[in-house]
C-alpha cells in the first residue's frame, strides 16, 4: 500500500525570482530577439518596439529564421495591436480580436489543426473568434474577464507571475476544435489559446496551465536549463499517455513545472470552488511527482537553473553523477576570439548576451565577467588577465588565477574561444 503524495509546498513565484525576476526575463528575452534580429538582418540595426518584439508572430518568424528554416523580413514583423484592439485585455493581457488574425495566425493555427488531427477524429485549421463574430465573441470575453479575477482571487502571487509572460490570448470557435481546452505551442511563445469558455475555474486553470508554459519558454530562451547532452537522455514516457508518445527531457522538465504550478493552484482553491471531472488539478500533484522523479534520476541532464528549479518544486536536488575534477591550467593557451562576436548587456541581471554573426547567428548568455574576459583576450593574452580581474574580484592572483581557469574552460566548451595550432 502506497501513502497518498502529499503536495509540496512551494513558493513558486519566489522561486521563479531566485532564479530571474519576471522584469528581467522580459529584459533578456527582448534583448535576445533584438539581437537575433540584427544579426539575421545582416547588421542593420533598428529597434523593435515592444509592440513589435513582444508579439508571438514576430518571436515565431525570429525563431524560425535562427533555426534556419526560413529567412527573416522585418517587413513581415507585425505587432500585437495588428492582433488586437486596446480595449480588449484580460488582466493586462490583449485578448485576439481583429478579423484579421485568422489569416496572420494562419501559419499556427494549422500547426494546431495537425496536432489536434493526431489526437482526436478532428481535421482542418481552427478558427478564432474575433469582433466580427458578434456576442459569441463579446460573451466569450467576459467569461474569460471572470476567470482571470477567479484565478486572482485564488492566487493572485501565482497567476500575476505566470501572466506577465503571456503577450496574446486567442479565443478558439468551439466548433472547430474537437474538444481542445487551451494550449500554447513553443514555436509561436506568447500566444496562448482557449477554446470558449464556458466557466470561471475552467478558464483559472488554463490561465495557469499555458502561463506556466509561457514562463518555462522565457527561462528556456535565457537560463540555463539543458546541458549539451540533454538529445542523448532518453525519452520519457507519461503512463496516462498513450503508448508510442515520448517526451525529451526539456518536454518533461516544461510538463513538470506546469503540474507544479497547477498543483500549487489547486492547494489554494477553495474547496468550495467546483471543478469538473476531467480537470488537471485532480491529478497535478500526482503527475508532477511521476515526472519528477524520472527527471531528478537524470539531472546530469539538467542545466544548473534546471537543478534550483526542481528542488524548489519537488523538494529535493536532481542527482548529478559527474565529479568536479580540478581543471588545467588553461591560462597558458594561446586563444583566439571571434571578432565578429557582438555583446548585448541586461541591466536587471547583469548578464550578458554574446552573438555570433555566423549564418544562421548563435547567441550565448554568459555573465559580465566572462563577458570581460572576452572583449580582454581579443588583444591580452590570458596571464596578463589575471591582476585585471583580481582587483575586479577583489582577491589574490592566485584565487583569481583559479577563478579564471574555470570561466575560461566553460567559453572554450561553448565555442565562444578557441585555442590557436
Amino acid at each position: 500500500m502506497t501513502t497518498p503524495a502529499v503536495p509540496v509546498p512551494c513558493d513558486i513565484p519566489a522561486l521563479h525570482a531566485a532564479i530571474a525576476p519576471s522584469s528581467a526575463l522580459r529584459e533578456e528575452r527582448r534583448i535576445l530577439y533584438q539581437l537575433a534580429t540584427d544579426l539575421l538582418d545582416r547588421g542593420c540595426s533598428r529597434v523593435l518596439h515592444d509592440d513589435i518584439i513582444d508579439c508571438p508572430i514576430t518571436r515565431k518568424q525570429i525563431g524560425d529564421a535562427l533555426a534556419g528554416r526560413s529567412g527573416l523580413a522585418r517587413s513581415r514583423l507585425v505587432g500585437i495591436s495588428a492582433l488586437a484592439t486596446a480595449d480588449n485585455a484580460v488582466h493586462g493581457v490583449p485578448v485576439v480580436s481583429r478579423p484579421e488574425a485568422n489569416t496572420l495566425l494562419a501559419d499556427v493555427l494549422d500547426y494546431i489543426g495537425l496536432e489536434l488531427g493526431r489526437q482526436r477524429e478532428t481535421s482542418g485549421r481552427p478558427r478564432l473568434l474575433t469582433e466580427a463574430d458578434g456576442k459569441s465573441f463579446t460573451s466569450a470575453v467576459a467569461v474569460l474577464r471572470d476567470g482571470a479575477a477567479l484565478a486572482r482571487s485564488i492566487s493572485p502571487e501565482l497567476i500575476d507571475d505566470l501572466l506577465a509572460h503571456v503577450a496574446l490570448i486567442g479565443i478558439l470557435d468551439p466548433r472547430q476544435t474537437g474538444g481542445l481546452s487551451s494550449g500554447s505551442t513553443r514555436n509561436c511563445p506568447g500566444l496562448i489559446l482557449l477554446e470558449s469558455p464556458h466557466s470561471s475555474i475552467g478558464v483559472a486553470e488554463a490561465l495557469v496551465h499555458e502561463g506556466a508554459h509561457q514562463k518555462f519558454f522565457d527561462l528556456a530562451i535565457t537560463h540555463d536549463l539543458l546541458t549539451i547532452d540533454s538529445d542523448r537522455c532518453e525519452p520519457f514516457h507519461p503512463p496516462w499517455a498513450p503508448a508510442d508518445r515520448f517526451w525529451s527531457a526539456e518536454t518533461a522538465l516544461a510538463a513538470c513545472h506546469a503540474y507544479a504550478c497547477l498543483a500549487r493552484f489547486a492547494l489554494a482553491r477553495p474547496a468550495t470552488q467546483a471543478i469538473g471531472p476531467g480537470s488537471l488539478l485532480l491529478v497535478a500533484n500526482k503527475r508532477r511527482d511521476t515526472i519528477g522523479q524520472w527527471l531528478l534520476a537524470n539531472g546530469d541532464y539538467l542545466g544548473h537553473d534546471a537543478h534550483t528549479l526542481l528542488t524548489g518544486l519537488l523538494g529535493q536536488p536532481p542527482r548529478h553523477t559527474h565529479i568536479d575534477e580540478k581543471l588545467p591550467d588553461t591560462l597558458t593557451a594561446d586563444y583566439v576570439v571571434d571578432s565578429r562576436l557582438v555583446f548585448r548587456h541586461c541591466t536587471a541581471s547583469d548578464r550578458v548576451l554574446v552573438g555570433r554573426a555566423s549564418l544562421p547567428p548563435q547567441l550565448y548568455w554568459v555573465s559580465a565577467d566572462a563577458a570581460a574576459l572576452l572583449r580582454l583576450l581579443r588583444h591580452t593574452p590570458p596571464v596578463e588577465v589575471i591582476d585585471t580581474f583580481a582587483q575586479r574580484w577583489q582577491m589574490t592572483s592566485l584565487v583569481a588565477r583559479d577563478r579564471l581557469s574555470t570561466v575560461l574552460h566553460d567559453l572554450s566548451v561553448s565555442g565562444l574561444v578557441t585555442t590557436s595550432l
